[in-house]
């Protein structure tokens, strides 16, 4: 049997085309692995509130609020009421009546109060054992007797906690403390996150410096070799050899400082986090970019309305005038109706007397009013004078804060002015450097001014990145009084 010769089935061009997809593929997924090792200012955001414990404790502060509140609900749950008692009487005149009058009573029953009506109902069941001590000649009434008894009565205010005004009024209040507590938590957040954010824009700052820094030590180095040759060649002294080498080691110096600093934030910043990965990952931060900002009398305007402190003051206010309500209330007349209705019998025997033949029925007002009223006129003066001291903790609150908005707006609006400044001194020392570092190579210049126009490119580079940091710096603190960071 013979084989037919087998041609390969790739072809040249084939082949680069399979080698140039693989590089492509093996390319994505290095520039995949590179993204995923970058972290932004929101993820860093959103990493803290998910893993840091202060959100769970100020979301849990509303919380025990609202189980107070619910406490005070059960109010209107039905109560169980009893009595157990033992009594003896005796009367004024006995004549015709027992000289003596003795038993044990007990009760139970159930009462309840309506929120929505203010009325109080209550329903009870009463057995008395009767002993009477009957003078001569009554001996055909028994002298042991059962009385029972049952009850519905029913109060209805007029006045005084109409529509159950004051049986609701500390639920009612408690609700101004859950809603002041969840805004103080979103404040207390919000301090939280601008003080973690600027910490990454540390982070994003001395990541910036370090690679200044590396690329100053990367032109020394350079600057160092080319003057090696040129001293083998007895092209320059060896005092620029000297010079080089100087400048080498205290670009690496710097750069060690640097280090130093980065990893010390870094492992501070993977605490805070709960990450153990930050020690290989980069921030991802436009430091150089500036932002157009509202302008200063809306964002004044927005602060008497939309201000977190501006409302929890308003908060307060509105729950001190609830309070002046209830003062009111109580100095009100009591005025109720009530209505009762009770069926009752008395017999010999126990389960006789349960027979409730007899009807009475009542229906009465009560009426009862304080004189003076000393003690609810003087909390109604305090409470208004409590009133006007939030009031104008509130004007002392807006202008404070408009005062400081003013400056950080008026700073950041300086601020991009010499950013700009800063742009335009780096590319001026950059041009510099490329202008001494001919005369130098022509050698009509000195290696001196070399290495000392491109510190001052550095230095220009670093002092751009210190004031874009201090603008971002500025653009947090502004976001956090505006109440926008959260």
């Amino acid at each position: 049997m013979k084989f037919k010769e087998v041609k390969p089935v790739f072809r040249i061009p084939t082949l680069i085309l399979l080698f140039a997809l693989m590089s492509n593929s093996t390319g994505a997924n290095a520039q995949e692995s590179e993204i995923s090792q970058t972290v932004t200012l929101t993820e860093f955001l959103n990493q803290l509130k998910t893993e840091h414990p202060l959100f769970t404790k100020e979301d849990l502060t509303s919380e025990i609020f609202r189980s107070r509140q619910q406490s005070l609900a059960g109010a209107q749950d039905w109560n169980l009421v009893s009595s157990l008692g033992y009594f003896s009487e005796e009367p004024v005149i006995s004549f015709a009546s027992p000289s003596k009058t003795s038993g044990t009573s007990f009760s139970g029953g159930l009462e309840k109060t309506f929120w929505g009506t203010g009325g109080r109902l209550s329903t009870t069941i009463t057995t008395t054992s009767l002993k009477f001590a009957l003078p001569m000649g009554f001996d055909a009434i028994p002298s042991d007797n059962y009385q029972s008894e049952m009850a519905l009565t029913y109060i209805h205010p007029l006045m005084k906690n109409r529509k159950g005004f004051l049986d609701r009024l500390q639920y009612n209040l408690m609700q101004f403390d859950i809603n002041a507590s969840e805004i103080n938590a979103l404040e207390n957040e919000e301090n939280f996150l601008t003080e973690s954010a600027n910490k990454f824009l540390n982070w994003v700052f001395l990541v910036e410096q370090r690679n200044i820094i590396e690329e100053r030590l990367k032109l020394s180095k350079t600057e160092l070799e080319r003057t090696e040759r040129k001293r083998r060649a007895n092209l320059v002294e060896k005092v620029d050899l000297i010079r080089a080498g100087d400048a080498v080691r205290i670009a690496e110096q710097n750069l060690f400082l640097s280090e130093s600093r980065l990893k010390g934030l870094v492992a501070e910043l993977a605490v805070l986090t709960q990450q153990d990965d930050y020690h290989s990952r980069t921030p991802q931060y436009e430091l150089y970019k500036t932002e157009s900002l509202p302008p200063l009398e809306e964002v004044r305007a927005n602060i008497e309305s939309d201000s977190r402190i501006v409302r929890m003051l308003n908060i307060r206010i509105q729950q001190l005038n609830l309070v002046r309500r209830g003062f009111k209330e109580t100095a009100k007349p009591n005025l109720g109706l009530v209505a009762q209705l009770s069926k009752k019998e008395l017999n010999e025997s126990l389960s006789g007397s349960f027979g409730l033949e007899k009807t009475d029925a009542l229906i009465a007002l009560q009426f009862s009013i304080p004189l003076g009223n000393k003690t609810a006129k003087s909390n109604i003066s305090q409470t208004d004078v409590q009133i006007s001291q939030l009031q104008s903790q509130i004007r002392e609150v807006v202008i404070g804060l408009t005062s400081i908005i003013s400056n950080l707006h008026t700073q950041m609006t300086e601020m991009e002015k010499v950013l700009r400044l800063n742009v335009e001194q780096i590319n001026s020392s950059r041009e510099k450097t490329d202008e001494e570092l001919k005369l130098y190579n022509q050698g009509r210049g000195d290696l001196t001014f070399v290495i000392q126009s491109r510190d001052n490119e550095q230095n220009a580079k670093l002092l751009y990145a210190v004031n874009a940091l201090t603008y971002h710096s500025l653009l947090f603190q502004y976001r956090s009084l505006t109440d926008q960071l959260l």
